[in-house]
């Protein structure tokens, strides 16, 4: 008798143990399929992100591509008015037989074309590092954690320098106080030179 009840106490515990099982399985399988849609969503947006940076950088080549193009067109420009300057020095030389006059006028065309390819290139420089620090700013965006660290020891620092500011209204008041005491003592001074 006493069998028979340990017995069924047993199945009622086992199939209690079961149900917990059961349950706890499926709470399982449901945390996972909404952990897995988190992931999705996250792998997702880093992959429109990284897109994003991709068509942006892209777009700095195109840039880049277009900008070189056009100096090296302008400078093609120059080069070739300078030719045309430096042929006609020549033909006006022979017609007058001047070779000294030739000379100078080959060398002033080609000093102010070197004037001109010079600054053309600190301008192609210039815009190389415009490039570059646009580049740099777009990847410091595509990494914010660094920025949120350097954020927070700048907000550090800030509290840190308060308390030196609230020394300064103490000097400003022991200023106010000796004011004061040196006009009191001007009356004294005109009651002598009388």
């Amino acid at each position: 008798m006493a069998a028979k009840k340990v017995k069924n106490r047993v199945s009622e515990i086992q199939t209690q143990i079961r149900k917990l099982a059961e349950r706890f399985d499926t709470e399982r399988e449901k945390q996972i399929a909404s952990l897995e849609k988190q992931l999705d969503a996250a792998r997702e947006r880093v992959n429109v992100e990284i897109q994003r940076q991709k068509d942006n950088l892209s777009k700095l080549e195109k840039l880049q591509e277009e900008y070189r193009t056009k100096a090296n067109t302008a400078l093609k420009k120059q080069i070739d008015r300078a030719r045309k300057a430096v042929n006609d020095a020549r033909k006006q030389a022979n017609a007058n037989e001047a070779r000294k006059m030739l000379l100078e006028a080959e060398v002033k065309v080609l000093k102010a074309t070197a004037k001109q390819a010079h600054s053309l290139a600190n301008v192609i420089s210039q815009y190389e590092k415009d490039l570059e620090k646009r580049a740099k700013e777009i990847q410091s965006k595509v990494a914010p954690k660094k920025k949120k660290a350097a954020g927070k020891k700048k907000a550090a620092a800030k509290k840190k320098a308060a308390p030196k500011k609230k020394a300064a209204p103490k000097k400003a008041a022991a200023k106010a106080k000796k004011a004061p005491a040196k006009k009191k003592a001007a009356p004294k001074k005109k009651a002598a030179a009388k």
